[in-house]
């Protein structure tokens, strides 16, 4: 099991903005140093941790695979898992307390700064994520072995997000 404490990912303006759905919007000069204000607040408050381990992968039959010790079926999976032998489970978030800060803002009325906290930190544990793989793929390199170029994530595709609970109790 990998653990980290600490992932150092700091998202820029633009891709908070693409995740508001803002990224081509034209905002007043007072909003827009709103926006830049509470991405600011965000970068000096939010933190993302996460956890990996390569798990053990067996193919059962077309669609079906066995990950650990836990069926799986999902064809895109299996189809995308054809040539592994295991498979790098991965989990990324940010603390319980930064989740705290997104609500309160929502619940003082400051929907504004709720949306770029959370457009933020969507992009922060996403970003996390492709550090993970990163590195993963750097000690990999030694061996020969890589990673696949595309994340696979519970609830997209035809893997049904129940197995969002199954991996992330895995890690």
């Amino acid at each position: 099991m990998e653990h980290f404490a600490y992932i150092p990912f700091v998202p820029d303006k633009k891709t908070v903005m693409r995740r508001m759905g803002a990224y081509r919007a034209q905002f007043p000069k007072a909003l827009d140093m709103d926006i830049d204000a509470f991405i600011k607040e965000a970068e000096s408050a939010f933190h993302v941790r996460g956890r990996a381990q390569l798990v053990p992968l067996r193919h059962s039959k077309q669609g079906a695979m066995c990950i650990g010790d836990h069926d799986v079926v999902s064809e895109k999976l299996a189809k995308l898992l054809l040539a592994s032998r295991s498979v790098y489970l991965m989990c990324a978030s940010i603390q319980r307390r930064d989740v705290e800060k997104i609500s309160a803002a929502m619940q003082r009325g400051e929907g504004l700064k709720a949306l770029v906290f959370d457009a933020y930190a969507s992009e922060c544990v996403d970003g996390a994520l492709g550090v993970i793989m990163a590195r993963k793929n750097e000690s990999l390199r030694r061996t020969g072995q890589k990673l696949t170029k595309h994340r696979f994530s519970a609830g997209y595709g035809d893997l049904d997000i129940r197995y969002q609970k199954l991996f992330f109790d895995m890690l």
